[in-house]
């Protein structure tokens, strides 16, 4: 990889991670975390997960980044919001799979429908 494009962003693409298993095709919603504090992206994802559950839109990947403009290059917002969904919050929305997908970069949520 080039010097100058190694903090680049790069649009998520389920096409790059194998191991997705969208349902039947179907579109999946996407919530994009990119610049967000742990704060606003936990009142954002409880938003959208709330509207994902009551439209029985599911699976949700929730975008947060690798992290690489973060100090130190390690990601914040991928282990918080996992940590989050794993916790009394993500039960009370309904959360029953969370996993790392696109090498890190992104969740795949499922909620109850």
């Amino acid at each position: 990889m080039a010097a100058g494009n190694r903090h680049r962003r790069r649009r998520f693409d389920p096409e790059d991670d194998p191991d997705l298993d969208e349902e039947d095709g179907a579109e999946v919603h996407e919530v994009d975390l990119h610049g967000c504090t742990v704060e606003q992206a936990e009142r954002r994802l409880r938003a959208e997960l709330t509207r994902c559950r009551a439209i029985r839109k599911s699976p949700v990947h929730v975008i947060t980044g690798r992290g690489f403009g973060s100090k130190g290059g390690n990601g914040v917002l991928g282990p918080a919001m996992a940590r989050w969904l794993r916790g009394p919050e993500g039960q009370q929305l309904g959360v029953t799979l969370i996993r790392e997908i696109n090498g890190g970069g992104a969740l795949e949520v499922r909620v109850e429908r």
